[in-house]
């Protein structure tokens, strides 16, 4: 990693974590099936980077082999996973529990990283990722609404394939760029989330202007920006340290649901931000020091 890269990659993460953080209030506020939520916003996504690319004359992906065009689509259908499962989990559970849930991926991109990347984990990034666990649990377990176990189940299996998706994505990132990996992997989760939303015949029309609207800024901030950095991450980052970075959702997700959806966590969770900024710093240093 060049000097350079080395000190803007965390702000680069940082950025992302702000940007992916108000996704689920941003669901909520879309009052649409979750499916269908899913479905614009990786399809809106993947129009936009693929407009950006076409602009960028389609030089992207000069890096794509056979291999790595694959492994993209494979991750692209572990992206479709992760959202059809934790999206739906919102509509069973709180966002609080929901986001807790799904953030702990970085247990499993750790877990996952050993096995199919076969890429050596420190014992203190494990320490770091129950660090920051512990914050995330403190931030959205002040929240007194509890959810279900049906939600809480969904939320569940989306931590594990969005942990899947971050550990292909970092052996794609090897060799492809970050727009061509992010077309091909949006442009799979658009498709099968659409043929998943025929297949229930969850309704694509007659939502209400604002419905369309949380739609396109969940698909803008969150996934173009906040996920696109992610994916970038990981060209210099391993995919637990990417992922623990993302315990900072539940503070951003929680902060935003008591200001607009008025799902307060108790005044102590606050005390929850210290473990989590220090887990990530802990993990993103480690990294930087190997």
């Amino acid at each position: 990693m060049t000097t350079s890269t080395a000190r803007s990659s965390p702000l680069w993460l940082l950025l992302a974590v702000l940007c992916v953080g108000p996704a689920a209030v941003l669901i909520r506020l879309a009052n649409a099936p979750p499916i269908t939520v899913a479905f614009y916003r990786m399809l809106v996504a993947a129009a936009t980077i693929a407009i950006i690319v076409l602009i960028r004359g389609g030089r992207d992906f000069a890096g794509m082999d056979r291999p790595a065009f694959w492994r993209s689509i494979l991750a692209g259908t572990l992206l479709a996973l992760h959202f059809g499962s934790w999206i739906s989990s919102l509509s069973h559970t709180s966002v609080a529990n929901s986001v807790l849930i799904v953030t702990t991926q970085p247990v499993f991109a750790a877990l996952l990283g050993l096995w199919y990347l076969r890429e050596k984990v420190r014992p203190a990034a494990f320490a770091a990722i129950i660090l920051a666990l512990v914050g995330a649990a403190i931030v959205s377990g002040g929240n007194p609404k509890i959810g279900g176990w049906y939600g809480d189940f969904l939320a569940l299996i989306g931590a594990v394939m969005a942990a899947s998706y971050l550990v292909v994505g970092r052996q794609v990132r090897r060799t492809a760029s970050t727009l061509a990996y992010v077309l091909v992997a949006y442009s799979t989760a658009a498709v099968l989330l659409g043929i998943w939303t025929v297949a229930i015949r969850s309704p694509l029309t007659g939502f209400p202007a604002m419905s369309w609207l949380w739609m396109v800024l969940a698909a803008l901030g969150p996934s173009v920006i906040g996920h696109t950095l992610y994916n970038r991450a990981l060209r210099h980052f391993q995919a637990h340290t990417v992922a623990t970075t993302i315990l900072g959702e539940p503070l951003v997700a929680s902060v935003m649901a008591a200001m607009i959806l008025s799902e307060y966590p108790s005044p102590w969770a606050l005390l929850g931000t210290i473990p989590i900024v220090a887990g990530v710093l802990w993990a993103v240093r480690l990294e930087r020091s190997a």
